[in-house]
């Protein structure tokens, strides 16, 4: 039997309910919540299904009317059905289950159909959610209103029901059941206030205090960031982290975990605790949950038998077992579980788990299993770490990443105000450590935020102030640590060394065990006093213990130990200490090992990176020694040795997170001299991973400041932090990520004036950063990009999307480099990012408001524009543009969405003054100096002498590729004095004016004069084919430049075949210069060749219209490989490619490969499938078909392989066209493997060695062991032998693996030469790796 119930609530969302738990949510009153948890939306209404029970939500009503509503249906249901059953009738108990219809009334029962198989009993329902259940002993049910169903009575056929929240609950005496409610049972309310009273003087006071300070009294709410869907940053607060998690698809859901990362010290267990006081004092964002648990897992480490989840909670908890048996089982309330500290367990049983709350196992195994199963319905996990998250431990998807990044300024100021509390004390310490840039950056830690008030409150009664030489963190626990030793030194009972040496002895083991609690009787034999000094008593489970006053303590004192020790023992634990560490990082790079046991060795080596840096702060030659000095101690001096060893190994192995530890350790260790000689051996120093707190940018600046000029620095920043490393960036290419841009960035653009920045400047702005979005509506500037390149400085600026009413996307300008000085940048940005001043008003004013900026800067040469649609407001401000600006020859528009009106073309040719072109092609607009028109008369006799003569005779076909003089080109290698235009360079002295045509790439040079020309081939880079629309490449991207400037023509060779009467304007050429591209219209188009005028050169390709399927001329080309003798097999590689696709550009892509010579002209229809049929028939052919595609590189892979045996000497290879019926488009019956290859003669650079075939013999091997990826990589392209585009594909792949392989391709795509330099950069960083293979490499040649 099935009920459908119709409810109404106002919300107008359809929501399937299929349980208790469910309706529940409706009648509570923090129901919306609920409702927008799941994730309803309230644009879409309800379909019914007949097999469900499901509610149609709509309307907007009181809340409360409905609910009171509802509770009296169901008891006006209870009394009818009641007196009916007293009467005892099958009818009259079937009557009873109608509910009077009321055209007001909002809740209706309907039964929509009856049992077949029970026609006497009347069925039991419950007029919530659960449904009728079955009497089983009578026909009168026993049914409880609300939610909680039905119950029979055991003793009697009358159930007695008391109206009202007290609900049924058994007699235990009789037939009279009394009854809890679901929402609000007066046991559960009981035990929950109970529960919070217990715990309130347990979180009630400041965890770092020895006094009686009221945590909400001091706490202060650091900075917290967000990791967005979108890959960025956003601030968030506390109450933000139970929110629900806006989805990219515009839906919301509720998280089931909170993730709270930070380092030590940073107040992870302080919010964590104030968490649980907000929930005991009914803070609102937290009133969705019933109870909270908090679970330390410090303390948890102490537990060593198994329990259940239920005995774990009641031990972390006041409550007994049974009581939280019943919240958890018995009674629908949500749970939120707070784990503290996760970094302190070690999770090594990854085959266990359990699966429900009465399984017993180990807390490690319980916490383990919480995370990765929600077996405990409706909680939501807290979890705060110091470390990342491990990798696969989380199976729920609907979770919030965050991270504690300290205190801002103004969080600072306030804590110091909560602290001190008396005002004037207050004042005066603010204003003492205010006055300090480093120390007012260092109490953005909270821990030492701490610290420093303390040492401060304790000057002040002394009646002194601050040490001036509180520069790195370790003098600020060192200076702690004298304070707090000072006033006790005489009653200790033994020296100060001692009791160090007992403190760091006692927290070492700690370390190495990830212990923080410590047993009464050990700190006993080791510290006579442990309640004085560094140590606070704990109580866990009615047992006392010990800690540190604070995690980093611990880390301190065990860093002290190690430089207090003898003179081996401390190299010895250092040693173990580095490799430890090192070991971690190397496996996080890792992603093919086992997860859950690499995961407990990377958290391991993370637990104890504090215990470095303070190693290297201890290690710093002033003022520390005072210290030790005036205590009789001495630092052992080979630690330090050992520190600087391992920090400039490390510095060229990693990158983002491991790197900026590294420069954390050159902070502390305060060497300016040491630090440039690390930061000039890095080709890159890339922090863009992480956002960089306001201590790392101190750090930076520091770091930056010590004269090295970096190379490429990329980092991700605020911009307030931007302000600070300013006057530090010093750098050939500068990348930054920034929450929002500002006028600042105009300070970096004229850093390119003053030389500071040489090449490249990128600004991006943060997508998804609360910052960003309350900024972009206003600011045109979403990316600037600046460059300065052959003496002319270009600048591209992007704009937010989300800007109203400006036709304006982009703006592209070009100045000589020795304007940039001249200009006031950051009034330039301000100009770019003003806000239209009438929203609501569309004028040509708000338009074009960032072309404002234009005026204040002088010497433009070229401005490109890019336009969401064209408009007649485009003419005047077109022509103003031309008439601002004397200095201007260029101007480009280029439309997002609309082409050209062509009213707008013939006012913009009627209105363009004598001395312009216009040009207008699709979606684009080019308007330039005529440059070679002076005077009106000078004009007409050019155009009837020279342009008209020459159209003239392009149109009548005189003029033709076919003309043109063959030459051949000089191929230029690294050693030459071209070395700067990079490898495979093709260089031509032309000696005339004339036609020339390059035998090797078919190019055509129409020449005015002599001159030296200059190309290569280079790759297509995805980036530039964005803005392609529907075209794409129909041949190689050549980068050509000419000395002389008298190439007037070129002529690039096509593979297109026309029939009579097709149209070529298809075809077209783009030309890429200062990162624009500009859409050539071909001048003429044979049957070869396509043919454009030129007015600069830098990058041109050929485009073609996408088509599914054309037809091409094609060639076939073969390589063969020989594979060892042991193999007794070769491969022969089969290529299908374009016509227009030089052969000996493939060829050196191949060139530890033979090429073999035969007939290769074929025609192919593009994105068509072909196989290969080979003679003799035992030739394996792999894959069966493929389908062709043009490919113009850069790594021309074969299209088939043919594995032959060793001794075949000659083949027969047929192409069969599968889309007719296997048609033969290319046959060749004998093809000699034995043949000389008559291809690029093989230089010096190019044969094999011993280096070289080690790379190549063990691949497989190099793949999976080699870490120092990226500085191999790094060294390879500062010698030009891997490609731009090839060592980016390097450096953004997440593995050391997906690295290696995109290395190999770079490496196979080289000369043997390429190979042979990785082997020695390989053998130089990492000779153990070299020598473990080459043993292991028997029957092969060692490289000497």
């Amino acid at each position: 039997m099935s009920l459908t119930t119709s409810f109404q609530t106002g919300l107008g969302t359809p929501i399937k309910l299929q349980s208790a738990d469910d309706l529940s949510s409706i009648l509570n009153p923090d129901w919306t919540e609920r409702l927008t948890a799941r994730g309803y939306r309230s644009d879409t209404l309800m379909k019914r299904d007949s097999s469900r029970t499901r509610y149609n939500l709509h309307g907007r009503r009181n809340q409360r009317l409905k609910t009171r509503r509802a509770r009296d249906a169901a008891f006006k249901h209870l009394k009818t059905s009641k007196a009916e059953a007293s009467a005892g009738g099958p009818s009259q108990a079937s009557e009873a289950s109608k509910t009077p219809k009321d055209s007001d009334e909002e809740f209706n029962w309907k039964s929509e159909s009856s049992d077949s198989g029970s026609s006497s009993e009347d069925p039991s329902w419950m007029p919530g959610l659960s449904g009728f259940r079955r009497s089983s002993m009578g026909e009168d049910p026993s049914w409880m209103p609300g939610l909680s169903g039905f119950r029979r009575s055991s003793m009697g056929e009358d159930p007695s029901w008391m109206p009202g929240l007290s609900g049924f609950r058994r007699s235990s005496m009789g037939e009279d059941p009394r009854w809890m409610p679901e929402l609000s049972g007066l046991r559960r309310s009981s035990m929950v206030l109970e529960y919070k009273e217990s715990i309130k003087q347990k979180f009630k006071k400041s965890f770092l205090s020895s006094e009686q300070v009221s945590l909400a009294a001091v706490y202060t709410e650091p900075v917290i960031t967000e990791e967005t869907e979108q890959v960025s940053f956003q601030n968030i607060s506390v109450e933000d982290l139970f929110k629900p998690i806006m989805h990219l698809h515009a839906f919301a859901y509720f998280p089931k975990t909170v993730v709270l990362q930070g380092s030590s010290g940073c107040g992870k267990s302080f919010i964590s605790q104030k968490i649980m006081l907000d929930w005991i004092s009914g803070k609102h964002y937290l009133q969705h949950f019933d109870v909270v648990f908090y679970l330390r897992c410090e303390e948890l480490k102490c537990v060593s038998e198994e329990m259940t989840l239920i005995e774990l909670l009641s031990l972390s908890s006041s409550l007994p077992s049974d009581q939280i048996s019943e919240i958890l089982l018995n009674l629908p309330c949500r749970v939120l579980i707070i784990i503290d500290g996760l970094d302190e367990l070690t999770f090594v049983h990854s085959d266990f788990w359990i699966q429900s709350l009465s399984h017993k196992a180990s807390p490690e195994v319980i916490v383990c299993s919480l995370l990765s199963e929600q077996f405990v319905s409706r909680s939501t996990l807290l979890i705060t770490t110091s470390t990342e998250v491990p990798q696969g431990m989380f199976f729920m998807k609907s979770r919030r990443l965050s991270k504690i990044m300290g205190f801002s300024e103004k969080g600072v100021e306030e804590y110091f105000q909560r602290f001190f509390q008396d005002e004037e004390l207050f004042r005066k310490a603010f204003r003492c450590v205010n006055a300090n840039e480093t120390l007012i950056t260092a109490c953005s830690i909270p821990v030492v935020c701490w610290i420093l008030c303390t040492v401060l409150r304790e000057r002040f009664s002394e009646g002194s102030d601050l040490t001036n030489s509180l520069e790195t963190t370790t003098f600020i626990y060192v200076d702690f640590l004298s304070t707090l030793l000072e006033p006790h030194s005489q009653g200790l009972g033994r020296s100060v060394p001692t009791l160090l040496s007992s403190l760091g002895q006692l927290a070492e083991k700690g370390m190495l065990e990830t212990h923080m609690l410590f047993e009464e009787k050990s700190v006993n034999e080791i510290i006579s006093d442990p309640e004085k000094l560094f140590l606070r008593r704990r109580t866990v489970r009615q047992e006392t213990m010990f800690s540190f006053m604070h995690r980093s303590f611990q880390e301190f004192f065990a860093a002290l130990y190690f430089v207090l020790l003898n003179e081996k023992e401390p190299q010895r634990k250092v040693k173990e200490l580095l490799h430890t560490v090192e070991r971690g990082w190397a496996l996080s790079c890792c992603s093919d090992l086992d997860s859950l046991m690499t995961d407990v060795e990377v958290r391991h080596s993370e637990f104890l990176q504090p215990v470095i840096l303070f190693l290297c702060g201890l290690c710093r030659q002033d003022p520390i020694p005072s210290f030790f000095e005036k205590h009789n101690m001495a630092v052992s001096v080979n630690i330090e040795a050992q520190l600087k060893e391992w920090i400039n190994k490390c510095s060229q192995r990693y990158q983002n997170k491991h790197l900026l530890f590294i420069l954390h350790c050159l902070y502390e260790l305060h060497q300016k001299s040491f630090s440039a000689n690390v930061l000039e051996h890095l080709n890159l120093l890339d922090l863009s991973n992480t956002p960089l707190t306001n201590i790392d940018c101190r750090m930076l600046q520091f770091c930056l400041e010590s004269g090295v000029k970096m190379r490429n620095l990329r980092l991700n920043v605020t911009s307030d932090n931007l302000k600070s490393l300013h006057s530090a960036l010093y750098c050939d290419e500068l990348w930054l990520k920034v929450d929002h841009i500002t006028d600042d960035v105009g300070d970096l653009i004229s850093a390119f004036g003053e030389g500071k920045i040489v090449k490249e400047l990128i600004v991006q702005n943060q997508k998804g950063s609360k910052a960003s979005h309350q900024k972009e509506t206003k600011s045109f500037c979403q990316k600037i990009l600046a460059s300065v390149k052959d003496q002319e400085f270009t600048l591209s600026v992007s704009c937010s999307k989300t800007r109203p009413l400006s036709l304006i996307s982009g703006l592209t300008l070009t100045c000589s480099c020795s304007e940039i000085s001249t200009v006031n940048w950051r009034i330039f940005i301000q100009k770019l990012s003003e806000t239209p001043s009438f929203y609501n008003e569309v004028s040509s004013m708000n338009e074009f408001l960032p072309l404002d900026a234009l005026h204040y800067v002088t010497g433009l040469k070229t401005i490109h524009l890019q336009t969401e649609r064209w408009t007649d407001r485009w003419i005047p401000k077109i022509l103003s543009i031309i008439q601002a600006f004397s200095s201007l020859n260029e101007l480009r528009i280029n439309a997002a969405v609309s082409f050209i009106p062509f009213n707008i073309t013939r006012s913009l040719r009627e209105s363009l003054t004598t001395g312009w072109k216009l040009t207008v092609w699709r979606k684009s607009v080019l308007i330039e100096r005529d440059r070679t028109c002076v005077t009106e008369e000078e004009l007409k006799a050019i155009q009837t002498e020279n342009t008209e003569s020459k159209r003239a005779e392009l149109s009548s076909g005189q003029t033709s590729s076919d003309d043109a003089e063959i030459f051949t080109p000089e191929l230029i290698q690294e050693d030459d004095k071209y070395k700067d235009k990079g490898k495979n360079t093709y260089r031509f002295v032309c000696p005339r004016a004339g036609q020339f045509q390059c035998s090797l790439t078919s190019l055509v040079f129409v020449m005015e004069g002599k001159g030296e020309l200059l190309y290569r081939i280079v790759s297509w880079d995805p980036r530039l084919l964005d803005g392609l629309g529907q075209m794409q490449p129909a041949g190689p991207l050549y980068d050509i430049d000419c000395s002389a400037g008298s190439v007037s023509q070129l002529c690039f060779p096509h593979s297109e075949i026309f029939s009579e009467g097709d149209n070529r304007d298809g075809l077209a050429v783009a030309h890429f210069t200062g990162g624009n591209m500009e859409i050539i219209q071909p001048i003429k188009v044979t049957e070869t060749h396509v043919m454009i005028d030129i007015r600069d050169l830098s990058l041109f390709g050929l485009l073609w219209m996408k088509i599914f399927s054309r037809l091409i001329r094609g060639q076939v080309l073969l390589f063969l490989r020989t594979l060892p003798v042991e193999e007794e097999e070769k491969i022969l590689y089969v290529h299908l490619l374009p016509e227009n696709v030089p052969v000996p550009k493939v060829q050196q892509k191949h060139q530890n490969k033979k090429y073999i010579e035969t007939t290769p002209e074929c025609q192919l229809f593009t994105e068509r499938e072909y196989s290969l049929r080979c003679q003799p028939k035992n030739g394996v052919v792999q894959p069966m078909s493929q389908i062709f595609k043009l490919n113009f590189g850069p790594n021309y892979h074969p299209t088939f392989e043919v594995f032959l045996d060793v001794h075949v000497k000659k083949v027969g290879l047929t192409i069969l066209d599968k889309a007719e019926d296997g048609k033969e488009v290319w046959s060749r019956p004998q093809i000699l493997l034995t043949a000389p290859s008559q291809g690029v003669e093989q230089n010096e650079s190019d044969r094999m060695t011993p280096e070289s075939e080690f790379v190549d013999a063990l691949r497989d091997k190099l793949i999976q062991r080699v870490l120092s990826v990226m500085a191999i990589a790094d060294s390879l392209k500062s010698k030009r032998m891997i490609t731009d585009e090839l060592y980016n594909e390097v450096y953004v792949a997440d593995t050391t693996q997906k690295k290696m392989r995109c290395l190999f391709k770079a490496l196979d795509s080289g000369r043997a030469s390429v190979k042979a330099e990785f082997y020695r950069l390989l053998k130089k960083n990492d000779s153990d790796l070299v020598d473990e293979l080459e043993s292991e490499h028997s029957g092969s040649s060692r490289p000497q």
